[in-house]
């Protein structure tokens, strides 16, 4: 799934991608943060059909991360639609990545 991200950025001719890879010193992981500006996209990749709001709990630790903000976020998983999760959450299908 990261690489279906990754080619989208090198398929606009964006060569060096501002995706990252969060993990705390208490082990808390993000799969993908998107960089953009002031603004900080958080996305969690999880093999279940099934998303719960627990799966992306972890989101609200960039709040911590000076002069950023934390904007829409997604959890790529295998559900069958976009839907919202929470606010500012979306579900979205792996199949439209």
């Amino acid at each position: 799934m990261f690489a279906e991200i990754l080619k989208s950025y090198y398929n606009d001719g964006i060569v060096k991608p501002p995706l990252y890879y969060y993990r705390d010193i208490d082990k808390n992981e993000i799969n993908v943060v998107i960089h953009d500006g002031d603004f900080l996209h958080p996305v969690e990749i999880k093999t279940t059909s099934d998303p719960k709001k627990s799966m992306v709990s972890v989101f609200r630790l960039l709040d911590r991360i000076p002069n950023k903000k934390v904007s829409s976020g997604a959890l790529i998983c295998l559900a069958k639609e976009r839907l919202p999760l929470i606010d500012n959450v979306w579900i979205l299908p792996a199949k439209m990545i």
